[in-house]
Order: C-alpha cells, then structure tokens, then sequence
C-alpha cells in the first residue's frame, strides 16, 4: 500500500511538472520571446546662431522639416536646449535646432 501511495504521488508531482514546463509560466518567460531589434534613434541638428528679433516659430520657418509635427520638433528643440525652456531668444545665441529624425541601429 505504500508503494501505491507513493507512486500516485510521484505521479501527481511529474505530471504538475510537465504541464508547468509545457503550458505554465516557463514558456512565458522572457527568453523564449522574439526579441526586438536594437535601435537608436538619433536626430540631425543644425547649429544656429540667433539675432535679435528671432523666436523659435521663425527659425522653424527658415530651416523647415517636412518629417515631424510642429509640436514633436518643439518637444525635442527644449530637450536640445533646456535652458531656454523659460526664457525668450536674445541675439547671440548659439543654438541647436532639430531637423528629421534617422534611425540606426547600433546593436552590434
């Protein structure tokens, strides 16, 4: 009778194992996903430097992007620049302005 019990519990415990390997959370781990190519993306920019008068809507004129929104273009001029975030364009500025965005992939 022992051996039975001992058999039907081994049983149980190899049959929970398999099933585990097969259907549970194993095969959900990350490493047996599609992995996602590395990429990195990075943006042309163009040194500028201002003069009296400018503000950013006519250096977005003078130096056009067809590629981007007005607001994606604003969003990574501040993130170029931070620290004109809070204050308005004064002549003299050397300024960097964000043209199309390439992707590259620099996974090697």
């Amino acid at each position: 009778m022992r051996t039975l019990f001992i058999a039907v519990i081994l049983f149980l415990a190899i049959h929970i194992i398999r099933v585990d390997l097969l259907d549970g959370t194993i095969p959900l781990a990350a490493f047996f996903g599609d992995e996602t190519p590395c990429t990195e993306t990075t943006m042309k920019v163009i040194q500028v430097t201002t003069i009296e008068g400018d503000t950013i809507e006519t250096l977005f004129s003078m130096y056009p992007d067809a590629e981007s929104t007005f607001v994606e273009r604003l969003s990574n001029f501040y993130s170029l620049n931070p620290h004109l975030r809070n204050q308005e364009l004064v002549g003299g500025l050397s300024i960097q302005l964000p043209l199309s965005k390439s992707i590259q992939n620099n996974c090697d």
